[in-house]
């Protein structure tokens, strides 16, 4: 039972603490730019200034989605807010620190009241708990300076991506909800790949220097990597291997919409968006790229019927004959790189710091080294997520990133079992190969430390979970009913409401 006056006392009272702590901090802030009082009092002052309008929550869902989805793709990742806040002050990132603020405050006035027991929930609490013991158990052995700066820069992209997660699982209440965030997904990352042809075709292209922002600055300087006489393409991205691979795992969903979108418009809207994603992703010449290409691209085909199939294979061919005219030498490169093996010196040092991981780990096998403590600078790159988790976090880590890839490919299956419309059947294939091929590239680089692909990740699993609440949890054939929502009426402050 709620009396619709207490949430404008809670806003004032949090609002009114936060201020004064905020005119603190932010001289020590202003000096120490990784300052957590600063930023945890500007997370208070964030949710009661949420409380108090309270009209924007959880059902403007897909216009959150959509406004992450451009941040994310569009906006280059090496661009921060002009301020004391630095790597924490990157858009994505803050876009969806703010969203999981306002699942926060959705679910404490009761504005949203998803089903119970969803399956995705838990899989993401549980990541949620392996990095809060990881950085626990960062915090209780001594750590060095470069160390603890990655510990507590690692706290917010933690955050960030349970509520990407948490926000499209219990906000998008409906079926074209999800359709309309995916579909505008992959339109975004079809002028995602425009600017990785730009790229490849004119080296006097910049995207990087044509989207740099009033009010953003560079965090780090990014250089266009060369590989066998090709510049590897990187969009807004922070390395052409995550360029490539996060446009590689939304290839099935382009090629859903393409097949079922609502409309003629966005059938061609969406077969453009993935030739352009396809042209562009061997431009990267990425291994991992084409490694997510081929998983996804296998699992969404066995879903397709004969004809489709046959199709598939057809337009590849034809894709794969203009590539080799248009840009010559290109996928014979990719060819030689894929098949190279432990000739390669790149292959050879990833594999020969393997055998440091058992020592590292000695005495903390369990919650791990600490959340984000395993720094390149200080130690070595090791691009695998699975390892990076395990030294990390520990067992319980790696537990968790292994469940999320589990629960977010069973529950698609599930889903998609349990449905008798074709389209939703095809959506749920689609998102299970995205997840598919994720958890295949995390094994050939650190997946989760690049935030397109962490965030598409965790975006991909949350809309698995509000498919499955919708369509997939009642068995075949038959419909959830939306979960209820109420709005806070305009009554007087001593009038009593309950959430019908």
């Amino acid at each position: 039972m709620l009396r619709s006056s207490w949430p404008r006392f809670v806003a004032v009272l949090v609002v009114v603490l936060a201020v004064p702590v905020i005119l603190v901090a932010l001289p020590n802030a202003s000096r120490h730019a990784s300052s957590s009082i600063f930023v945890l009092a500007l997370g208070v002052l964030l949710l009661g200034v949420l409380i108090t309008v309270g009209g924007l929550w959880i059902r403007r869902t897909e216009s959150i989605l959509t406004i992450l989805v451009v941040l994310l793709l569009l906006v280059p990742q090496n661009y921060v807010l002009v301020g004391p806040l630095r790597s924490v002050g990157n858009p994505a990132l803050l876009w969806s620190l703010f969203a999981l603020l306002l699942w926060c405050g959705s679910r404490l006035l009761g504005l949203v009241m998803p089903p119970a027991n969803n399956p995705m929930r838990w899989g993401v609490f549980f990541y949620l708990i392996a990095a809060t013991l990881a950085f626990a158990s960062g915090m209780a052995r001594p750590l060095t300076d470069v160390e603890a700066s990655g510990a507590t820069r690692a706290i917010f992209p933690a955050l960030a991506v349970v509520g990407v997660a948490l926000v499209a699982c219990d906000g998008l209440t409906q079926r074209g909800q999800v359709e309309r965030v995916l579909q505008r997904l992959v339109y975004v990352a079809g002028l995602a790949g425009v600017a990785g042809i730009f790229e490849f075709f004119d080296r006097t292209f910049s995207y990087r220097t044509l989207a740099h922002l009033p009010g953003l600055t560079t965090n780090t300087e990014l250089i266009n990597d060369t590989r066998s006489g090709f510049v590897r393409v990187i969009g807004a991205a922070a390395h052409p291997i995550e360029y490539a691979v996060a446009l590689a795992c939304l290839v099935p969903i382009a090629l859903h919409f393409t097949l079922h979108g609502a409309s003629r418009g966005s059938r061609q809207g969406s077969a453009l968006s993935l030739g352009i994603m396809l042209a562009v992703i061997p431009m990267s010449v990425s291994r991992s790229g084409i490694v997510a290409l081929l998983v996804a691209g296998l699992w969404y085909g066995a879903h397709l019927r004969g004809r489709q199939r046959l199709n598939l294979v057809l337009v590849g061919i034809v894709g794969a004959g203009a590539m080799s005219a248009v840009a010559p030498r290109l996928l014979g490169t990719i060819r030689s790189l894929m098949f190279i093996g432990e000739d390669d010196p790149s292959i050879r040092g990833r594999t020969s710091d393997y055998v440091k991981i058992p020592w590292l780990l000695q005495g903390h096998e369990v919650t791990g080294r600490g959340l984000g403590t395993f720094q390149p600078a200080q130690y070595f790159f090791l691009d695998n997520a699975y390892l990076g988790a395990l030294l990390e976090g520990g067992a319980v880590a790696l537990a968790a990133l292994v469940l999320l890839f589990l629960v977010g490919v069973l529950m698609a299956q599930r889903t998609r079992r349990n449905s008798v419309e074709p389209s939703v059947r095809s959506l749920c294939q689609a998102l299970s190969a995205a997840i598919l091929a994720l958890a295949a590239t995390a094994a050939t680089f650190d997946m989760t430390s690049f935030r397109q692909t962490g965030f598409l990740l965790f975006l991909f699993l949350g809309c698995v979970g509000a498919l499955w609440a919708r369509e997939g949890r009642l068995g075949k054939g038959k419909k959830a009913e939306p979960p209820q929502t109420v709005d806070i009426p305009r009554a007087a402050s001593n009038e009593v409401w309950q959430p019908s």
